[in-house]
């Protein structure tokens, strides 16, 4: 009762499983970014397995897919959604600082009006003196 074991294409799973990972940490905002490391090695096994082994190349050419539209998902989808933010921040950074040179320059003018206001107030003293 000896089963021999079939010989399966380890690689081109593990290369679907990281594709089926990537594809899931898409879709989740700022950890999306791990689905990168996923995706490279879904192609990686994948290649590996379509082309190292001629048997079971199924599960190799789901992995390359999977991590290629990764790619494209990611470049047509989050891409323009992230230079979105980028330019938002780099307004909401321009007014934060044009805001805190004008409250600055307020705070200067109000500190030489004082200056010049104790200034004529030692002339007097000197004068009475």
């Amino acid at each position: 009762m000896e089963e021999t074991a079939k010989k399966g294409n380890g690689l081109a799973v593990a290369g679907f499983v990281m594709g089926v990972l990537g594809i899931l940490f898409l879709f989740i905002p700022l950890l999306n970014v791990v689905g990168w490391i996923f995706a490279a090695l879904a192609l990686i096994f994948g290649l590996i397995g379509c082309f190292g082994n001629r048997k079971n190349k199924g599960l190799g050419i789901a992995a390359v897919a999977m991590a290629v539209i990764f790619l494209l998902v990611y470049y047509l989808y989050w891409v323009p959604k992230y230079n979105k933010v980028t330019k938002a921040l780099g307004e909401f950074a321009t007014e934060v600082v044009k805001e805190a040179d004008q409250k600055t320059q307020e705070a200067v003018e109000e500190a030489a009006a004082k200056i010049d206001e104790a200034a004529e107030a030692v002339e007097e003293a000197a004068k009475e003196n």
